[in-house]
């Protein structure tokens, strides 16, 4: 994605009987053509073996069996970054690199609930390609590192303050909406959730024409409709908005979580997933 405008680009590939996927080529490291996998014993039923890469041992995931489609012969692993880890996605085949406008992304459909592995779904002129939703992927095959929320006690008056907050969360991933919502829970804070930046976007204004304002903003950077980067931008150019504490919160790596908090406005960068860290983050937003 282009700091200067709303472009997104998209590694897209296929899986089994040759249907397209994609996922931000942000999250991309490199892809390499498969070879002989060491075994793991007790594993999940999904991921097919390890691979080493330069030093560092990858679990590679057969992606169609983790969302539920047929084998086909794989030849090509895509090896992806999330949430500072290396992990290798088994695909059928490297189709292109789609570059689009948010826009172009559309949301998946609410009626879908939790049956759906993707997050998004690309309006090509061929074709529709499925975003998927690789942190409720990994988190089902390779336990995704997380840190306990109650490794941390908040301080009753900063609690209290917290809880006086509006704040809303926003990410496209349900797992990951999932993940925030339960730490607000656990610590009895209340709070509003969109499943994109517009929906977002949506959200801040209605709050601000009653008279009760979102003061915390918690919002993904790749999303459809409008992602994290145009949220925080516009929130920023809006008179009535810009007071928002924007935490721009991804599983991207720490340097372009660094970048995108700088250039779009928002006030933090936090890379998913530190309770801790999420929390005290907030605690600052309200005390802003």
């Amino acid at each position: 994605m282009s700091q200067n405008d709303n472009r997104q680009e998209f590694l897209v590939f296929t899986l089994g009987p040759k249907r397209a996927f994609a996922i931000t080529t942000l999250k991309v490291r490199e892809i390499v053509t498969l070879k002989s996998l060491n075994q793991i014993p007790g594993s999940h039923p999904c991921i097919v073996g390890t691979m080493p890469l330069r030093g560092t041992t990858l679990s590679v995931v057969d992606l169609a069996a983790a969302i539920g489609m047929p084998n086909e012969e794989c030849k090509q692993i895509v090896v992806c970054e999330l949430q500072g880890s290396l992990y290798g996605l088994l695909v059928t085949g490297i189709d292109t690199i789609h570059y689009c406008n948010s826009s172009d992304v559309a949301a998946m459909p609410r009626a879908l609930g939790t049956s759906s592995y993707s997050a998004g779904v690309i309006r090509r002129e061929k074709d529709l390609v499925q975003v998927l939703d690789l942190e409720r992927i990994l988190a089902e095959t390779v336990n995704l590192p997380t840190r306990q929320s109650d490794e941390f006690i908040l301080n009753p008056d900063t609690l209290e303050q917290i809880r006086s907050q509006r704040i809303l969360i926003c990410d496209d991933s349900r797992f990951a909406r999932r993940q925030l919502a339960s730490v607000l829970e656990e610590h009895g804070i209340d709070y509003h959730s969109a499943p994109h930046g517009k929906a977002a976007l949506e959200k801040l204004q209605e709050q601000a024409n009653i008279g009760e304002p979102i003061q915390i903003l918690v919002s993904d950077i790749e999303m459809p409709e409008l992602d994290g980067y145009q949220l925080a931008t516009t929130v920023r150019g809006e008179a009535c908005l810009k007071e928002t504490y924007i935490i721009l919160h991804t599983s991207l790596n720490s340097d372009v979580c660094r970048r995108y908090t700088q250039t779009s406005g928002a006030n933090e960068g936090l890379c998913k997933f530190d309770p801790e860290a999420l929390l005290a983050a907030i605690a600052r937003g309200a005390n802003y």
